[in-house]
């Protein structure tokens, strides 16, 4: 690979747009949903796949229900996205992720989280 044509692929890839939002693992079998926030959607999204691709646990707080129903009990949802404004930091991008979150979880009946 050329210099240059790295050095537009690292910028290129500093400038693209970073997608938050929350998600939902929910366990197919007993109807029990994960429901957290990330940063970065789509590399959650990827990092589920692989775990069902490799018969692995996506989160320990799954781990029980992954031993006793197996990685493809749980489906993978996302809720809703926000992108991070130019403006704001990692950390005011994360505040914002975390208050979404917290209103999401109101919509749920907490004897159905994990």
């Amino acid at each position: 690979m050329k210099p240059q044509n790295k050095k537009d692929l690292i910028a290129a890839y500093k400038q693209r747009a970073q997608i938050g939002g929350i998600y939902a693992v929910t366990n197919t079998q007993t109807g029990k949903s994960l429901v957290l926030a990330s940063a970065d959607i789509g590399g959650i999204r990827k990092r589920y796949e692989f775990s069902v691709l490799t018969g692995g646990c996506f989160h320990p707080k799954l781990q029980q229900d992954a031993n006793q129903f197996g990685s493809g009990a749980f489906s993978f949802a996302v809720l809703e996205e926000m992108e991070k404004k130019a403006t704001q930091t990692d950390r005011e991008f994360m505040d914002d992720l975390e208050v979404l979150l917290s209103l999401w979880l109101e919509k749920y009946d907490p004897a159905t989280l994990y």
